[in-house]
């Protein structure tokens, strides 16, 4: 695939955000719905700020009981949507962000929830689910 498809948010969405963000394990996370099992899902480029991320978790913590947790995986460097020149900042932006931050990130967050859930499920694509 190349960088154009990595690049490409999607039709926008208006949302207004169920959740909330907060700091789980020194994660600055996006939480919604209060179920007994969490979802961690695993964001693209647009991270977990972009109304696309939330609007899926709320959408996804409502239709199964839920509670699920979107983590910064950026530390706040998240790709600007609206930045007609973000293709060719990717190069950078991957260095700064190998897959390997991410992996730890998320094993950080779930050990931190670890007991606090009945069960813990790790959602990586998002795109099937949110088409309208």
């Amino acid at each position: 695939m190349d960088s154009s498809h990595c690049t490409d948010p999607g039709a926008p969405q208006t949302h207004e955000a169920q959740g909330l963000v907060e700091d789980i394990a020194e994660i600055s996370t996006y939480k919604t719905g209060q179920g007994k099992a969490a979802i961690v899902i695993f964001t693209d480029i647009f991270g977990y700020a972009f109304p696309n991320a939330r609007k899926l978790a709320d959408r996804l913590a409502a239709a199964v009981g839920a509670t699920v947790l979107i983590p910064d995986y950026f530390n706040g460097d998240l790709v600007d949507v609206d930045d007609p020149n973000r293709s060719g900042k990717m190069p950078q932006w991957r260095e700064r962000h190998p897959t390997s931050n991410s992996c730890t990130i998320a094993d950080k967050l779930i050990s931190t929830i670890k007991g606090h859930y009945d069960s813990i499920q790790v959602n990586f694509s998002y795109y099937s689910i949110i088409s309208n």
